[in-house]
């Protein structure tokens, strides 16, 4: 019995006017331009939802264009598939009639009603409970004629994939937002919500799997240093995303090739290729075969049983755009790029060297897709000034579970000048820098500041006969790195306002000597703090080399401050 249909039952949370509402897909788009973005349970689900979404208007807008009219080189059935991919001579052309579809609605400020028509030629697909079309799942036929390594799938219980909650079957999860008896029971819309999330973000607590001779997925997302784009309304944050151009990829140009177009046999062999050609596939790229009984009762605990598949081959996909990127030098992709994850408690302006990559200096680095993309359509934008969101998630650092224990969700406005303004005297290579040199003052030159007066006190301590250190070598790390935590905390919102600050009519001159002096005369001032917080043995300090020199708290302050003068306009 096919049961809450997507399409028309309220599920997708948004916000609308300042509150909070769940709306159906059809309504998403036919209201897109009224919502001011997705409100979901947390950032991390959003953005898994996010994708999903765009992998809709992947589907359509490469079939059709604006008016729902088939493109000239494309023939379509009645449920909009194509019956040929575009040839490689007819590739430019294609591009060039998608690009102006993306502007047609762009100008259109919302989605047409193809939208909807497509969808519901697809409508048997998007029940989230069905014995022949579940959504985002398998069906126990499909599931029974493949092979795995265990007779029974793997149980996976609400409260282990409720990101809110997280808790495994050996741990309990403090600070639950519900009660120990409702901790896996959710309403339908929750359940798609999550199981959308959960196909992105899995990790690595399951055991079943189709067979040993390959690595399992914990989840393409789970690995992104995920970033996207924020318009004023969710039509626009779509609209920004939405990187509609194509490029070939071997002989043919890729379909668009989304998970509900497939069955769930036809999503597992496509996961065993470990690699998908175009973004509507991997915006649904699946991590689990899941299996959710039909006939679920929702009064009762929510229970999904699943198998492990294949992760994707990080060397070859490069067509994904919603990620930070770096280059590995030794690990599994050797001289490949790989997504480069954000870092708890890093705001995301530390990484302005992988969002904006300097063209004219010399280094190993990609640009992100979605940057590139903006590049090519902020011309139709009218405000110069974007905002860029990051996601991610923090996990407990276990290989054998890799389960969620924190969201990483930090978004960065700026000018566009300082995003695409190239060259060696342009402001990407200069913004470059002075992060790269804030990073250097903090993280380098503090640190060995705080570092030297942390061995100073141990070396008093010694001396004066205490054979317990003053401060332990394992608490050392955490003295050190709690300390560098406050300062870039601090400077946080200063730099924030100073890069937000750039305009076109801005002197680079004047603006790098703006942060540079707040930022040596903010260090020194929280130096000068640990000598008036100083004792009187990190005065009288200790010698070296045979009592000719004296090493003190003054003279470790006078030794920073002498590195502090390389850096001064």
């Amino acid at each position: 019995m096919s049961r809450f249909n997507l399409l028309e039952e309220n599920w997708i949370r948004v916000l609308e006017e300042g509150e909070m509402k769940e709306v159906s897909l059809i309504t998403l788009f036919e209201n897109a331009e009224k919502y001011r973005c997705l409100a979901g349970e947390m950032a991390t689900q959003d953005f898994a939802m996010l994708r999903f979404i765009l992998a809709v208007l992947h589907t359509v807008f490469s079939r059709v264009n604006a008016d729902g009219e088939a493109y000239e080189f494309l023939e379509i059935d009645e449920k909009f598939r194509q019956k040929e991919a575009v040839s490689e001579d007819d590739e430019e052309e294609y591009n060039d009639a998608l690009m102006e579809t993306w502007k047609t609605l762009w100008q259109r400020g919302k989605f047409p009603s193809v939208v909807r028509e497509y969808l519901e030629a697809w409508k048997e697909h998007f029940y989230l409970l069905d014995e022949k079309y579940p959504f985002y799942q398998v069906t126990k036929e499909e599931i029974d004629s493949l092979p795995r390594n265990y007779q029974n799938l793997g149980p996976i219980l609400g409260k282990q994939f409720n990101r809110t909650i997280s808790e495994s079957n050996n741990k309990v999860a403090l600070f639950s937002p519900k009660l120990e008896e409702g901790k896996s029971k959710m309403l339908e819309s929750e359940l798609a919500r999550w199981l959308i999330m959960l196909q992105g973000y899995f990790g690595n607590f399951d055991k079943v799997k189709f067979c040993q001779e390959y690595t399992p997925s914990i989840g393409w997302l789970y690995e992104l240093g995920g970033i996207y784009l924020r318009g004023q309304n969710l039509f626009e944050t779509l609209m920004m995303n939405f990187k509609i151009t194509v490029e070939q990829v071997g002989e043919e140009i890729p379909r668009q090739s989304p998970c509900w177009e497939n069955s769930g046999v036809e999503n597992i062999k496509r996961a065993f290729h470990g690699v998908e050609d175009n973004l509507a596939a991997l915006y649904t790229n699946w991590s689990r075969a899941m299996l959710v009984n039909p006939e679920l009762n929702f009064f009762e605990d929510i229970l999904v049983e699943v198998v492990k598949l294949p992760k994707l081959d990080y060397s070859i996909m490069e067509i994904e755009p919603m990620t930070l990127w770096e280059y590995d030098m030794k690990g599994d992709n050797k001289y490949n790029f790989v997504p480069k994850c954000h870092e708890p408690n890093q705001a995301l302006w530390r990484s302005y060297g992988s969002i904006a990559i300097p063209d004219e200096i010399i280094q190993i680095g990609k640009e992100p897709g979605i940057i590139t993309w903006l590049n090519k359509i902020r011309p139709y934008f009218y405000s110069h000034k974007l905002m860029i969101s990051a996601v991610g998630i923090q996990d407990d650092g276990i290989d054998a579970s890799r389960m969620m224990v924190n969201e990483i969700n930090d978004d960065l406005a700026l000018h566009e000048i300082v995003l695409f303004e190239k060259g060696v005297e342009g402001w990407v290579a200069r913004i470059k820098g002075i992060v790269d040199e804030t990073k250097e003052i903090i993280s380098t030159k503090y640190r060995k500041y705080l570092k030297d007066i942390a061995e100073l006190r141990r070396k008093k301590s010694y001396e004066g006969g205490n054979n317990k250190k003053k401060i332990e070598d394992k608490n050392l790390t955490i003295y050190l790195e709690d300390n560098l935590k406050q300062i870039y905390f601090e400077i946080d919102k200063p730099f924030r306002n100073w890069l937000i600050g750039i305009e076109i009519s801005s002197k680079k001159e004047e603006k790098a000597k703006e942060w540079k002096d707040f930022l040596i005369r903010f260090i020194k001032e929280h130096a000068f703090q640990k000598i008036k917080e100083a004792d009187a043995r990190d005065i009288q300090g200790t010698y070296i080399e045979d009592g000719k020199i004296i090493i003190n708290i003054f003279t470790i302050y006078e030794s920073f401050c002498h590195e502090l003068k390389k850096y001064e306009i």
